[in-house]
């Protein structure tokens, strides 16, 4: 199949090369001759189209001679100045006038005299009477003097067919606007006018007239037709035949041609809104060349057939050698390396190949027994996805902690060590995979992994992105390590350094921190610090010793716990001071009733075992709030401190809300 293809490239080059120019030049000769005859059709169809134009033309110049003949007469302006029809004298008179200038050669229906607003004075022919408003006014109400005005096409009530008319303004002897002449006009002579344009050698160029609006004649054979139903199925057919003044003046632009179908169309210019339209097929062009363009063509097949024969001659000679190496090549894939490619020294530059190549596969295999070699010896686990192949190759060990092979194993979501994490860890191995890809650059993370026991264990997983020249990712290259004995001695140290050893409280650092964030994160709720002083703890550690103290810090300690839970945090400052964060803000507004609740509770007495003795425990508590007392936690601290403080210089075992005050008063609010 590759020498297939080799042979058949070789071929399509040799044909190119020898062909190009030829077929170049005839495609520039084909392409110059039709534009020279498609350019010789349209202008030819375009004199053909002014030569046929000349009859419409000369048929509606009778009736403007005729209309502005009517304008001049006296008599027509003097029925229009009285805005009557006269004594019936006058009107036989001019009844006589207009119908010597009707008749079925003309196709003239009536002849008309209005008033200034449209009223009908006198009418020849009868069909419009005296005082009824002329049909087509609107069209002509913006007339100007001198100016004799073209209609569209109307269908009026009181006739028998489509017509349209003519009118011209009738003026006195001051150029003062008195009326207005009309003369209507069938549509039949210009029908018949238009059956008569068809030309060319086969008489199928023909012309088409419009009157601008909604009406077209002669197009495919139709006496009439709406241009809005033609432009239903063709929007097209609406720029064609509808008018659209210059900017320039009344003058229509109608210079354009165009396709409809399989016709072309030259339109031509006119100080109307009615246009002609010249149409011819589209093809006439191409028929007066071709019998050169056949002759051609079989030429240039004849020559491509030939090359392609001497073509594949050539590359059967060429591509012998290249065969058998592919052949070669197939084995060596096929037995992973094992194999070489033969040295026959058939031709020179084959065996150098061979040589060549034979030498980058030896390096290939020493590198991967390396990388083999280093996967068994090292406690790392690999993994390498390659995304040529769509592969993923695994370490014996990494199969033998995650029990998952590399068949099942592919670099995508759910598919890999992400489907043995937690959902939250997962989430965050995909997107660190996501951004690797994106950035082409490495990336570590620790997770927590469940291994092939189903025991959940801390892993560090490293990752590298390795690209080709162009940036694009050939492979995955990851380094997985079992780090949970570190982990979890890291998380030991970090216990021990934030909670107090003896009473499993935050110590003194951990509490302010916590204390810290709590604040900020409660800026507009309050924050109740209770700082609690056991009484005479040394004459407890003199008396019963220190390990009855320990006994008694835990006890201390369990019941403060108790008060915090859900509700906030504990912690120990050191010796006898303990101090708690309140969140609650029910227990805030009962931070009180709880002071006492916990001073009677310790008072009640604690048992040791170790000394078989019953201890009553007193203590004193200081209380501050934030806001109220301070804007800091810091300040707040400090607050219930001096608060505390207070209580042991009024007698001990109580407690005491802050108050700015507290230093100058020597009596306690509150007593047991």
């Amino acid at each position: 199949m590759t020498s297939f293809r080799i042979k058949t490239t070789l071929c399509y080059l040799m044909v190119i090369f020898i062909l190009a120019p030829a077929i170049i030049t005839a495609a520039v000769g084909f392409f110059s001759m039709s534009g020279f005859s498609s350019g010789s059709v349209s202008q030819y169809a375009r004199s053909a189209g002014k030569a046929q134009s000349e009859l419409l033309n000369q048929c509606i110049g009778e009736y403007e001679n005729m209309t502005e003949l009517l304008a001049g007469n006296e008599k027509v302006k003097a029925f229009a100045q009285s805005g009557m029809a006269g004594d019936e004298n006058e009107q036989k008179f001019l009844s006589s006038l207009l119908d010597s200038m009707t008749g079925e050669e003309y196709d003239i229906r009536t002849i008309t005299v209005l008033n200034t607003d449209g009223t009908v004075i006198f009418d020849n022919s009868g069909l419009l009477s005296p005082g009824e408003y002329f049909y087509g006014f609107e069209e002509m109400e913006n007339l100007s003097a001198g100016q004799t005005f073209i209609s569209t096409v109307q269908s009026p009530e009181k006739f028998d067919s489509e017509v349209f008319f003519l009118a011209q303004q009738l003026q006195n002897d001051n150029s003062e606007r008195i009326g207005y002449i009309t003369v209507t006009v069938g549509t039949e002579k210009l029908t018949q006018l238009l059956n008569s344009t068809n030309y060319g050698q086969q008489g199928n160029g023909y012309l088409v007239l419009s009157d601008g609006k909604d009406t077209v004649f002669n197009f495919e054979g139709a006496q009439s037709q709406r241009i809005s139903a033609l432009a239903v199925g063709n929007p097209d057919m609406s720029k064609i035949f509808k008018s659209e003044a210059r900017e320039s003046g009344t003058v229509f632009d109608y210079e354009a041609s165009g396709n409809i179908g399989s016709y072309g169309y030259i339109t031509g210019v006119s100080n109307t809104s009615w246009k002609w339209i010249s149409i011819y097929p589209s093809n006439a062009a191409i028929s007066q060349i071709f019998i050169p363009l056949i002759v051609a063509v079989g030429s240039m097949l004849l020559a491509a057939v030939i090359f392609a024969l001497l073509g594949q001659f050539l590359a059967r000679v060429l591509v012998a050698p290249m065969k058998r190496m592919v052949h070669s090549i197939r084995d060596i894939q096929t037995s992973r390396y094992s194999t070489r490619l033969d040295n026959m020294n058939v031709h020179g530059e084959y065996h150098k190949i061979a040589e060549l190549f034979n030498g980058m596969l030896d390096e290939i295999c020493l590198s991967e027994e390396l990388h083999k070699t280093v996967s068994e010896i090292s406690d790392n686990m690999l993994f390498e996805w390659d995304y040529a192949k769509e592969s993923m190759y695994l370490s014996e060990n990494f199969i033998e902690m995650f029990g998952i092979t590399a068949e099942e194993s592919r670099l995508a979501e759910g598919e890999f060590l992400d489907k043995l994490m937690t959902p939250e860890f997962a989430d965050e191995f995909n997107k660190g995979i996501s951004s690797m890809l994106k950035n082409r650059n490495g990336y570590s993370g620790e997770y927590q992994i469940k291994n092939k026991s189903g025991v959940t264990l801390w892993f560090a997983v490293r990752i590298m992105c390795v690209t080709d020249r162009l940036g694009e990712p050939l492979r995955i290259i990851g380094v997985v390590t079992d780090i949970d004995n570190e982990k979890k001695l890291e998380l030991q140290l970090s216990v021990r350094a934030s909670y107090d050893f003896l009473s499993q409280l935050y110590n003194r650092s951990t509490f302010e921190r916590e204390c810290v964030s709590e604040m900020e994160r409660s800026a507009h709720s309050r924050v109740c610090i209770v700082f609690v002083d056991v009484d005479d703890f040394k004459f407890i550690n003199d008396r019963y010793g220190h390990s009855v103290g320990d006994e008694v810090i835990k006890f201390v300690s369990d019941k403060m716990k108790k008060w915090v839970e859900n509700s906030g945090f504990a912690g120990r400052f050191g010796g006898d001071e303990f101090v708690m964060c309140i969140t609650d803000p029910q227990q805030i507004d009962n931070v009180e009733n709880m002071a006492m609740d916990l001073i009677d509770e310790l008072y009640s007495g604690y048992h040791s075992e170790l000394s078989n003795v019953t201890i009553n425990i007193r203590a004193s508590v200081g209380i501050a709030i934030y806001p109220e007392h301070g804007k800091t936690s810091a300040a707040v601290i400090a607050a219930a401190d001096e608060a505390m403080y207070f209580v042991k210089k009024n007698g001990k075992a109580n407690y005491h809300v802050y108050r700015p005050e507290d230093s100058d008063i020597e009596d306690l609010q509150h007593t047991l």
